[in-house]
This record gives C-alpha cells, sequence and structure tokens, in this order.
C-alpha cells in the first residue's frame, strides 16, 4: 500500500512539473537553512557534555555589588583564598581546581618564541574533567613543580616523531619544565582550551605573594569544584556564597561593597556566562535562539507555499477525488495519500537542499566563526535532527491541504467549490500576508541594525584612532632595563613617525577594571570602581586627547610623575568635583594602592570601550613598569613599509619573540563584531525568506491566472488593454503587502527599541528605513507577478474563447 501511494505520488507531481519545480525550490531552501542552524544549534549545545561528572561540576564566580545599589557585577574569577576556604569548610565539596591564565609564557621552539595556550593548574584538572591523558600518571602528573602535561598536537609540533613524555621544554628563555604527561588533544566542544598545563605548585615560585590563605582582594583564581553525590545545590549555594563576608568583611566595607560566591552549572558556562571565559571560548544562548527563531520562520514559510498552492490547485485534484471516493476510498486513505506527496516531495527537496548546504558551508562558516563541514551531517545526532526536520516538514506542509481536500464531498469538488470558497481564498491571503510580514520584518531589522552599526562607527570618539600603529611586546622579557625605553627612542627617530607613548590601555583594549577608588574627603562607603590605566607622558599626544584642566605628566617635573594623576571627566562627575578645574590637587587613595596619589590633570571624555557603553572612570598612573603596547603615531606612509621598518627595529632588540602588530583604528572596529555578525545573520535570512515567498507568489499568480483564462478573454474582447487587465491581476497581491507592511512596521519598532535600549550611544529609529523596506519588497513583489500577468494581459483573446 506504501508503495502505490509513492508511485501515485510521482505520477502527480510528473503531471504537475511546474508545481512540484516551485514546491522542490522553496521546500529546498527551507531545509538548507534548518540544517545549517541544526549544525549550529547541536554544536553551541553540546558544550562540555562530554565529561562524565558534569552534572556535579560547577565554576565559582564572585559577584561584588554595591549595598545601597546593589548594582554591580559578576566576575569569573576569585580572590585566591575562596577555593581553599571551599575545599576546607565544607563537606559538600569533593574536589577543587585552581587555574590561573599563564599564556604570557611563550614556548622556546628552536631560535623562535611561540605562543601557545598556556595555564596553571593543580592536580585535579586531570580528575575532574575528563580530557583522557593518553600518556603519564593522572593522580601524579601535576603535582610537583616544574612539571607539565601537553597535548598530542603540541608534543608532534615540539617533538615530531618522538616521545614526548619525560622531555623537557622550555618557556621564557629560562623555565625548564618536565613533561609528564600526554594529553588527547581538548575537543573544540569545550570552553576550557589549553596546550600547556602547567603545575599549579610551579605558580608560587613566580609570584611570591601568593598564598592560599591570604589575598582577598586579588581575584585572579580560576575555580572549579566537583560536588559529592546527592548534594542539594540550593542548599549548598544559601550556604556558601557568604564566604567573602564571613572572611573579608572588614576589606569589603573599605571598598564600599559587598560580595558572595556563585556556583555556575558546567553546562551553563559557555551559553550562559555573561561574565566572560578566561580559559577559552564564550557563546550565547540569546544568539542561539534567535537563529533558530529565524531558522523555524524560514522553514514555516516553505511549508506555508505548500499549503498555498496545494489548496490553490486543489480544483485540478477534483476528478481524482471524486473518483477515488466513489469507488470506495476512506477519508484516512486519501489523507495518507496526500502525505506521501508531500513526503515524496520533501524527500527529494532534502537532496538539494544538501547540496545547497554544501554551496553555502563556508559562507555560514564565517559568518558564525565556525569550520563546520558536510561530514558533520553523518553525526548520529544530526542524522536523528534530519529525520526530525523531514517528518515535521511533511506534516507541516502536507497535512492541512490533506485534511481539506479530503473532507470535500465529491459533487463540490467536482464543481470547484473550493478554489473559489470564501475560508479557502482567505486562507491563502492569510498565509500569504503572513510571509510578508516576516520577510518585511527581517528586511527592517537589517536595515535598523546597520543603520546602528554605521551610527557607532561613524560618531567622534574623542581621541585619534587613525594613523596609529601598535606594537604588543606584553611577553617580552628583556635582561636589559633599558632595552624598551632605547626601542622608543628609535622609532620615535624614523621620520614617518610622529610620537611613541607606552602604555597598559588603550582604546578597546582597557587597564585594569574595577579597581577601588577613594577621593579625598570621602569614607570608605564612597568608594568608586575605576579604571586604572598606566601610562607614560607621550600617552595624551600619540592619542590627540585633549587636557581641558591641568596638566599632562611631563618628565621635567619629577613630582608629577611620582605622584600625579590623571583623570576623565566623568571620574571628575563621580568623584563629587564641581569642575574639572576644582579636581586639580585633590588626592586619591586605594586599598591596591592603583590608583593613588594627586590630581594634576583632567583629560576631555573620550570613548575607551565601543558606543554600546557608557564612558566610565578613568585614573591616569605614569607608570611605564608595568606597560606592554606600544602605540605609535605615524605620518601617512607607505603601510607595508611602516611595518617592514618597526619589524626590522623589533628584531634588533627582541630577536626571537614574536613581532605582534595591529592598527588602533581596525581593533577598535571589532567591538562592533556582535553587530556585524547579527546584520549578517539577518540579511541573509531576510534574502532567503524573501525568495522563498517570491517562489510562493510566482505559483500563486501562474495559477491565478489559469483560473481567469476566460475572464481575462472577455475582458480584451471588451477593449481592456494589457495594462487594465495587469493592475487588475496584480492589485490583489499589492494590497497583500500594503497590510503586512501595516502588521509588521509597529511590530518591527516595538523589537527595534527594545533592541537599542541596551545600546548607551543608539541611533533614533528613521522610518525612512520603514519606506524603503515597504518599497524595496512592493518592487520586488510587482516584478515577481508581472511577468506572468503580462504575459496573461497579452495572449491572444480568441484561444481563451474557443473551448466557449
Amino acid at each position: 500500500m506504501l508503495f502505490n501511494y509513492i508511485k501515485i505520488a510521482f505520477r502527480s507531481l510528473q503531471k504537475f512539473k511546474g508545481y512540484a519545480a516551485i514546491n522542490l525550490l522553496g521546500l529546498a531552501l527551507g531545509l538548507s537553512v534548518g540544517i545549517l542552524i541544526m549544525l549550529y544549534v547541536i554544536d553551541e549545545a553540546s558544550y562540555d557534555n562530554f565529561h562524565v561528572n558534569g552534572d556535579r561540576i560547577y565554576r565559582v564566580e564572585s559577584n561584588f555589588y554595591t549595598p545601597a545599589s546593589g548594582e554591580g557585577g559578576a566576575l569569573a574569577t576569585n580572590a585566591w583564598p575562596v577555593g581553599a576556604v571551599l575545599k576546607k569548610d565544607f563537606p559538600e565539596v569533593e574536589s577543587v581546581l585552581y587555574a590561573k591564565n599563564a599564556s604570557f609564557l611563550l614556548v622556546n621552539q628552536g631560535d623562535k618564541r611561540i605562543r601557545q595556550k598556556i595555564h596553571f593548574v593543580t592536580p585535579e584538572f586531570l580528575t575532574i574533567f575528563s580530557f583522557p591523558l593518553k600518556k603519564g600518571n593522572p593522580e601524579k602528573a601535576l603535582t610537583e613543580p616544574y612539571t607539565a602535561v601537553i597535548t598530542e598536537s603540541m608534543a608532534n609540533k615540539l617533538f615530531p616523531g618522538e616521545d614526548a613524555l619525560n622531555k623537557s621544554i622550555i618557556l621564557s628563555d629560562t623555565l625548564q619544565f618536565m613533561v609528564t604527561g600526554i594529553l588527547a588533544d581538548i575537543p573544540e566542544n569545550s570552553h576550557i582550551q589549553m596546550d600547556i598545563a602547567l603545575s599549579f605548585a610551579t605558580y608560587p615560585l613566580f609570584d611570591t605573594d601568593f598564598t592560599f590563605d591570604e589575598g582577598w582582594g586579588n581575584l585572579n583564581a580560576s575555580n572549579y569544584i566537583l560536588l559529592k553525590e546527592g548534594t542539594n545545590i540550593s542548599a549548598f549555594q544559601a550556604k556558601a556564597e557568604t564566604i567573602y563576608q564571613d572572611h573579608a568583611a572588614d576589606m569589603l566595607k573599605e571598598w564600599g561593597s559587598e560580595a558572595k560566591v556563585i556556583f555556575r552549572p558546567l553546562h551553563d558556562v559557555y551559553l550562559r556566562a555573561n561574565n566572560g571565559n578566561s580559559m577559552g571560548p564564550i557563546g550565547s544562548i540569546d544568539r542561539v535562539y534567535l537563529v533558530s527563531a529565524i531558522a523555524a520562520f524560514v522553514i514555516l514559510l516553505a511549508c506555508i507555499n505548500f499549503v498555498n498552492l496545494t489548496t490553490a490547485r486543489s480544483v485540478y485534484r477534483a476528478k481524482e477525488v471524486g473518483l477515488r471516493k466513489v469507488v470506495g476510498s476512506t477519508r484516512g486513505i486519501l489523507i495518507r495519500q496526500f502525505i506521501s506527496e508531500s513526503f515524496v516531495l520533501t524527500v527529494i527537496s532534502l537532496f538539494f537542499a544538501i547540496t545547497i548546504t554544501g554551496i553555502v558551508l563556508p559562507f555560514f562558516n564565517l559568518l558564525l566563526d565556525k569550520h563546520y563541514t558536510l561530514s558533520a551531517l553523518y553525526s548520529p545526532t544530526v542524522l536523528l535532527g534530519i529525520a526530525c526536520l523531514l517528518i515535521s516538514v511533511t506534516f507541516l506542509s502536507g497535512y492541512y491541504p490533506a485534511l481539506v481536500m479530503s473532507a470535500l464531498r465529491p459533487a463540490e469538488v467536482l464543481k470547484g467549490k473550493m478554489h473559489t470558497s470564501i475560508r479557502g481564498v482567505q486562507l491563502r491571503r492569510s498565509l500569504v500576508v503572513f510571509q510578508f510580514v516576516i520577510s518585511l520584518s527581517l528586511v527592517l531589522g537589517t536595515l535598523i541594525v546597520v543603520n546602528q552599526l554605521k551610527y557607532m562607527q561613524q560618531q567622534t570618539l574623542g581621541f585619534a584612532k587613525d594613523e596609529i600603529f601598535v606594537i604588543n611586546a606584553a611577553r617580552v622579557k628583556s635582561p636589559n632595563p633599558e632595552a624598551f625605553e632605547t626601542f622608543r627612542n628609535e622609532m620615535k627617530s624614523l621620520a614617518y613617525v610622529k610620537e611613541v607613548t607606552f602604555t597598559n590601555s588603550l582604546p578597546g583594549n582597557p587597564g585594569w577594571q574595577g579597581q577601588i577608588a577613594f577621593p579625598e574627603g570621602k569614607s570608605g562607603d564612597d568608594a568608586i570602581s575605576v579604571e586604572y590605566m598606566a601610562v607614560d607622558d607621550h600617552y595624551t599626544q600619540a592619542l590627540g586627547l585633549e587636557v581641558i584642566a591641568g596638566e599632562q605628566f611631563n618628565k621635567e617635573h619629577a613630582a608629577s610623575l611620582k605622584d600625579g594623576l590623571i583623570l576623565n571627566e566623568t571620574a571628575v562627575s563621580l568623584f563629587g568635583w564641581a569642575s574639572p578645574e576644582e579636581a586639580i590637587g585633590k588626592k586619591i587613595t586605594s586599598p591596591s594602592g592603583h590608583p593613588e596619589g594627586e590630581v594634576i590633570g583632567v583629560v576631555k571624555d573620550y570613548h575607551q570601550l565601543g558606543l554600546q557603553q557608557h564612558i566610565g572612570p578613568m585614573v591616569m598612573d605614569f607608570n611605564p613598569g608595568v606597560s606592554y603596547m606600544y602605540a605609535i603615531r605615524y605620518k601617512a606612509a607607505d603601510t607595508q613599509q611602516l611595518i617592514e621598518s618597526l619589524g626590522a627595529l623589533w628584531k634588533k632588540h627582541f630577536p626571537g619573540y614574536e613581532y605582534t602588530y595591529f592598527f588602533l583604528d581596525q581593533d577598535f572596529e571589532r567591538q562592533y563584531q556582535t553587530e556585524q555578525k547579527l546584520a549578517n545573520v539577518f540579511g541573509l535570512f531576510s534574502i532567503v525568506t524573501i525568495i522563498i515567498a517570491m517562489i510562493g507568489l510566482l505559483g500563486l499568480v501562474s495559477f491565478m491566472v489559469l483560473t481567469k483564462t476566460k475572464e481575462i478573454g472577455v475582458r480584451k474582447v471588451l477593449g481592456a488593454d494589457i495594462f487594465q487587465i495587469t493592475t487588475l491581476l496584480s492589485k490583489e497581491f499589492m494590497m497583500l503587502v500594503i497590510v503586512a507592511n501595516i502588521i509588521a512596521a509597529p511590530l518591527a519598532w516595538l523589537a527595534a527599541s527594545r533592541w537599542l535600549e541596551s545600546y548607551a550611544t543608539r541611533v533614533a529609529i528613521n522610518p525612512i528605513l520603514f519606506f524603503i523596506a515597504f518599497v524595496a519588497l512592493l518592487t520586488i513583489t510587482l516584478l515577481t507577478i508581472s511577468f506572468q500577468t503580462v504575459k496573461a494581459a497579452s495572449a491572444n483573446p480568441i484561444d481563451s474563447l474557443r473551448s466557449e
């Protein structure tokens, strides 16, 4: 019976080749989008799912907030003693992991120094997580100082063709570590990524201030915990969140804040952590929801095409339906027949969809910064997802037409009442309007996102970002303390170099955020969280900052270099001083010693970060000793010559160290990557939805023309010209576009307004964008239907009236 259904389905598709082709193309596009988004969603949801004890692993986070307002933010790192307290005082905790970024250590490979992902970790790294150790003892590999576990890829890179176990690797020229374990390459779907794990027992030898018992103000340790079986996480959270208040209440009071510990489930770190990830990549659950919703709409639009075209052409299946009912076919048999046709068409569409997927996959990878290949389609999870997608599309597109046509009485069908019924016509109109609403909404979304992006890119930032070349010297260790100053002076002597500054902070690369500062005359309750910036005496000139009160750092005034501070306007305001002039001479203290000193100058506010955020309080201190970036302002010159000349100087002073550089204007733009990706996603899917909508529209117009063939002939005989007939045939669809615009415009306006509220600096929604979207869709619609309508209007009326 099933084979018979499929055979009849193929016959039907062959009989209506045009209808089949239109549905085939629409469904193929919809399925292709579904497959692409399925790859993305399955991949994003799979992060960290391979850990055997994943349901018992939690990342420990610290949430600092102001008691009065409750405002604050969570950090992905903790004070040094937090993990030790959890291990000592809470029996619910089975294991505690300490981790600390060590990527500042360069790996010596021959005469080169290469940058890799390196972390200090305690031995629990190999027991809490399920990262398989190929060689070595997981209980002992990371217990002793100066031991390391490296991945297989790193082993092959450093020791090609050799067994790396028990061999030595050199870091930063002088540090020798023994390889005590070979780790399988960490899967891409892990939020923890590293090439080398160094024993945490080595870290105190680098930082002599480190201790597990003290250092509540040093918030730079990453901790993960493994809870014992059966632990109630809610009860444990309530019990352990007061660790800071129990052990460091006095310090927090001096800071003017309070803090609590938060335990984030391992499976939530990648997608739901909004406070970053110091050990690897970070995703976005909102982005997953967004692209999933858009993909669902695209698939739905393709199914709507099927419903519209199937119900519109139902009159041409009237004799078949009537005859089948006369000879005894039940409604159930007819439903299965029509569902079978839908299934056959969907299966054929699937093969075309896979071809389309292969073609657009490179662009999709670029769009979402992924590395998918077609081989990913063969994974069991994806195959199951495709099967579910196939079944869903089959029933979404085929069930309603099957239900409607199988329910009609043979006499009604043979008279064509279904085609002309108000219910059938209104349904098709409603579905077409729905398609246009979705298409218009995505077009409007694209225009609004692009408009906001351009607005942010074109705003005055308050500093000169063009023609600034930046060299990153973060990992350079020179035996000569004067080497950095000598390097700066030699760069300054080049003819096309205007100014050079050495700093730890540049726009787009903030300094030490979250530093506590107490302005003169204020108590501990008036602590202000500021961004601390270590700069030299050339910083304001190199970046073109405007000093509006006081002076900049000057080496001729030794006192200003020793104790001087420069603030921005926002800091002056938050410190409670009436004007920049009043701020001059005021003192600032800090529990950490940064920032601390006397205000000697105030600069005009400028955007240290992208325009998504408000300008925060900033305090500059003359402290090139903790700086690591050279910002070189240069005259317009050959870019390649600039790179090569500065590179030659770099190799002269820091041989073997990687020459890492970027242009400030390009680097600053990376802060708008989220908006750029969002614009790309909206743009891509808006094009797909328009194509699908127009494909369906073309099919509907074709059937409408067929049903009005004789009417067109009569009108032409009575004197109607081509323009009048084309207008008659087109006006219904033009009205549907107008109705869709009336519905879509307020919805898009409301959604855009809510989205723009998250931006500190945002563009006003321009009504012209709505007009542009409406005219564009109206034009595309008119062009789509004009071919068929003009062709019908130009036909010889004798041919259409001959049968009469």
